[in-house]
C-alpha cells in the first residue's frame, strides 16, 4: 500500500512539474519592430551627391532634380559622403519626415 501511494504522488509530481515546464516555454515575448519612414530627398543642387545612412550603413547617389527615397529610423542620421569619408550632417529622420520631400539645398 506504501508503494501505491508513493507511486500515486510521484506520478502527481512528474504530471505538475511537467506541466509547469511546458507552460513556461510557451511563453513568447514579443519586440515591437522599429518603424522606418520614407525619407525623400530631392538633390536639387548642380552636381550629384552621395550620402550615408548612419542607421543602417549604406550609402545613397542622390542624382541631379530626381527625388530618392531612403527608409530610416526614427533618429537615424544621414550625412554627406566625400571620398569615403562621412561629412557633414544632413537631417536626422523623425516622423514628421515620412513621405514629404526634403529638398537637398536646405538641408
Amino acid at each position: 500500500m506504501k508503494k501505491l501511494l508513493t507511486s500515486a504522488a510521484l506520478l502527481f509530481c512528474m504530471v505538475n512539474l511537467t506541466t509547469a515546464i511546458c507552460v513556461k516555454t510557451q511563453m513568447v515575448i514579443e519586440t515591437p519592430l522599429a518603424t522606418k519612414y520614407d525619407i525623400k530627398i530631392k538633390n536639387d543642387s548642380g552636381d550629384e551627391v552621395t550620402v550615408y545612412n548612419a542607421g543602417s550603413g549604406g550609402s545613397y547617389r542622390l542624382q541631379k532634380n530626381i527625388v530618392t527615397t531612403i527608409k530610416m529610423e526614427a533618429g537615424d542620421k544621414l550625412y554627406v559622403y566625400n571620398g569615403g569619408k562621412k561629412g557633414a550632417l544632413l537631417l536626422t529622420a523623425s516622423s514628421e519626415m515620412d513621405g514629404k520631400v526634403q529638398l537637398y539645398s536646405k538641408l
